[in-house]
């Protein structure tokens, strides 16, 4: 071999070194920025005649959100976003109580990203299910529709709440008090200006604030929007009452 060629070699032999000390590094820099955790991003799910329960895990930790549905027989009948609320944002177990009677085919979706994810990860799909049961359950109990496809099959999450207000006329607030399963949050409105939000602890099942009025209207809307920690739809109650006509202050003389 010429001393020529061996030189070439030699010139060849060093590039392709430096090249994949540049391959390397430049993998080493993208598993440093996006962990391997962060982008195994992923959820399952399980679908049963009383019950979908989705699971997510390894997200980027902050603030993420999907969104679920599901459907029986292909027909919705429950569905929203949800906010992963485990390990700082990084996992989050959804459980929605389902009532599912005969035999039908349950099946449960899941999506998410960009918008609302960290790093606008995406992942799931709203067409392809991320479960899918055919389940054979108890016949429908006697005083349940046997027709309709909603009424024969499933009751959504619950959304039990509702709100009293006082009746008795009022210068300057009004007491209010909601009742109520699985509030997560309370937010109250007078004549459709928000005045007070109210986060609600877990397990409790009553709530009494007192709102100020926003005019001098005789009638006053109070109304109060409920969100739920069932998945359950958010719910939006309405109360009326009466603010009293302040009196009119009479001059006084002496003398």
């Amino acid at each position: 071999m010429s001393a020529a060629l061996g030189r070439a070699l030699h010139v060849i032999r060093g590039n392709v070194l430096k090249t994949l000390k540049a391959v390397g590094a430049l993998a080493m820099l993208a598993m440093l920025a996006f962990p391997a955790g962060a982008l195994a991003h992923s959820g399952s799910a399980t679908v049963s005649c009383t019950a979908a329960d989705f699971d997510f895990y390894n997200f980027a930790a902050g603030s993420n959100t999907v969104h679920y549905a599901v459907k029986v027989d292909n027909v919705p009948v429950a569905g929203g976003d949800f906010a992963l609320n485990q390990a700082g944002g990084t996992k989050g177990t959804l459980h929605l109580p389902l009532a599912v009677y005969g035999a039908h085919t349950v099946t449960a979706y899941a999506w998410w990203g960009p918008i609302g994810t960290v790093f606008g990860h995406t992942g799931g799909s709203a067409t392809v299910p991320m479960a899918v049961g055919n389940v054979s359950c108890a016949a429908a109990p006697v005083n349940t529709p046997a027709s309709g496809v909603l009424g024969e099959q499933v009751a959504s999450p619950a959304r039990i709440a509702r709100l009293a207000a006082s009746r008795s006329c009022t210068s300057r607030s009004v007491g209010v008090t909601v009742a109520g399963q699985a509030m997560r949050r309370i937010t109250f409105r007078v004549n459709g200006r928000v005045v007070r939000t109210v986060n609600v602890r877990a397990g409790q099942r009553s709530v009494r604030a007192s709102v100020p009025m926003t005019s001098r209207r005789a009638a006053q809307v109070v109304t109060a929007r409920v969100t739920f920690r069932n998945g359950a739809r958010p719910r939006t109650l309405v109360a009326r009452t009466a603010r009293c006509a302040e009196a009119a202050v009479q001059p006084q003389f002496t003398g």
